[in-house]
């Protein structure tokens, strides 16, 4: 018998693939994300949007140089706030492909059976939400993979330095 028809093994083995991709997935979001950064652009953003829905509301619909200048400011801002949530995501996607043509390679016959039903919002949009209990090896690694995320999202945000600093600020 392989340890690729044991499944025991190919449970475990899926599981901590996508406990070390999720782990993955947070050290590339913190290191190339910026949070910091994109909520600071996110307030001047909202900023400049008050400021143009007050000037609207006021009937100042003739342009202004400086409403020009603000219009130019924003579409930089977006292209950084989307830069800044690129650069993670080529290297999560990345992953995520090599990852799951792996997982698909060495266990190819997994089946894991839950004691409850989740919905799964992706197939059958017919008869949605679709809800199962039967995943295959793609199905649970993404499952692992979501409930691993969130347990290392807060454990970082609660623990780390920058998310220690918002976790003492909240109180």
């Amino acid at each position: 018998m392989s340890f690729s028809s044991d499944p025991t093994f190919a449970f475990f083995a899926i599981t901590l693939t996508a406990l070390a991709y999720a782990s993955l997935s947070n050290f590339l979001l913190r290191r190339f994300g910026n949070r910091r950064r994109q909520k600071e652009i996110q307030a001047e953003i909202n900023r400049i949007n008050r400021a143009a829905q007050e000037a609207s509301r006021k009937g100042k619909a003739a342009p202004h140089p400086e409403g020009e200048t603000e219009h130019g400011e924003l579409l930089k801002l977006v292209q950084e706030s989307l830069m800044l949530q690129m650069k993670p995501l080529v290297g999560t996607l990345a992953a995520f492909f090599l990852i799951s043509a792996g997982l698909r390679a060495a266990f190819p016959d997994f089946k894991v059976v839950l004691a409850f039903h989740i919905p799964v919002f992706i197939q059958n949009l017919q008869n949605f939400p679709n809800w199962r209990d039967t995943f295959g090896v793609i199905g649970w690694f993404l499952i692992a993979a979501i409930v691993s995320g969130l347990v290392i999202q807060f454990v970082a945000d609660r623990f780390l330095p920058d998310g220690a600093e918002k976790a003492k600020q909240a109180k």
